[in-house]
């Protein structure tokens, strides 16, 4: 039996094949130039082709964002999964008490959407777009797709800021409230470092990213002793390799 592919799949492969070039040639457009640069013009000047051609596979620019942000933010979620599976090691390596890994869990995802930024460019703009709301972002039926797969993204969080409350580490409050709020002010915070240009000492290297994930945390409770504890630890992971993978 013959191991060559058949010429009925020819097809399907090289209209996914043309798919994936066109997800990818939007990305690193709004990775580069960012959101309001995407057009379907500009996608197919960028891939030397007619916007005719973009449409047969995209109807619509919230369509192609809605693909985009879906696939980014699923991306997002496996390299958080994966940074948290090696916390989980590292924590009972070192004989971590609950409070403390339920707290070092907490810095370590403010740490991993900073590191984000740098190792997941593309991913991270694309979920600030989310954030921030804007008009342009989504047509209706691409943000009925698009919210879920954020909302797993989140979850994770909120798993985090529930175990941490049980443990003591901080204070009661709505977790689900908390993780939009802190997913919503590290991304903020993060596109203030394209001012880095103008101000270096104050914007870029997600500093302020790192900070405020610590302020909140302090607001939540969490005790200053132990915080440092955390971040200590959150470094010594760091410097074994990328805390977003």
């Amino acid at each position: 039996m013959s191991d060559a592919p058949s010429a009925t799949g020819r097809p399907e492969r090289k209209r996914a094949k043309r798919r994936r070039e066109f997800l990818d040639a939007a990305a690193r457009i709004v990775a580069d130039e960012g959101f309001e640069a995407l057009t379907m013009s500009r996608l197919a000047e960028h891939l030397d082709t007619v916007v005719s051609a973009v449409y047969r596979y995209f109807p619509s620019k919230g369509a192609l964002l809605a693909e985009l942000q879906t696939e980014s933010l699923q991306r997002l979620a496996s390299s958080l999964a994966a940074i948290n599976s090696v916390a989980s090691v590292a924590f009972a390596e070192h004989t971590l008490s609950d409070r403390d890994a339920a707290l070092t869990r907490l810095v370590l995802s403010g740490r991993w959407m900073c590191a984000a930024s740098e190792t997941h460019p593309e991913e991270i703009r694309l979920l600030q777009m989310i954030m921030s709301q804007r008009a342009s972002a989504l047509d209706p039926g691409g943000g009925m797709r698009v919210f879920p797969v954020a909302l797993d993204l989140i979850s994770s969080v909120v798993v985090a800021i529930d175990e941490a409350q049980a443990a003591g580490a901080i204070e009661p409050g709505s977790s689900i409230d908390r993780a939009a709020i802190w997913a919503g002010a590290l991304s903020g915070v993060l596109e203030s470092d394209d001012l880095e240009t103008y101000l270096p000492e104050v914007f870029g290297g997600a500093r302020l990213a790192r900070q405020a994930n610590l302020d909140l945390l302090r607001g939540w409770g969490a005790d200053a002793d132990a915080l440092q504890r955390s971040s200590d630890f959150v470094d010594e992971l760091a410097a074994i390799g990328s805390l977003a993978p």
